[in-house]
């Protein structure tokens, strides 16, 4: 068995864009903002359908993704959840 704390926690933020995105945008506001910041898991984009998008971060950089997130006056954060079925009553 591992231990989570060796491999990392998930979690995953449901986010919404207002403004008119496509995916590599987002992307580039990971790559920027959100992947400098230290961490075992390594910050992905799981979804992304113009209009919703589920990011994978590591537990520790959740208030901060959230807040880097919240910052763009286009994208707003709804939920985080450990497990992507957490997120589907969104």
């Amino acid at each position: 068995m591992v231990v989570k704390e060796k491999r990392g926690r998930k979690r995953y933020i449901l986010f919404e864009c207002s403004g008119n995105f496509n995916r590599n945008e987002i992307d580039r506001i990971i790559l920027r903002e959100i992947n400098p910041l230290k961490s075992k898991i390594r910050c992905k984009l799981i979804t992304f359908n113009g209009k919703r998008g589920i990011l994978l971060v590591g537990h520790n950089l959740l208030e901060e993704s959230r807040r880097i997130m919240n910052k763009k006056e286009e994208i707003s954060t709804i939920a985080s959840s450990g497990t992507l079925k957490g997120l589907s009553k969104y």
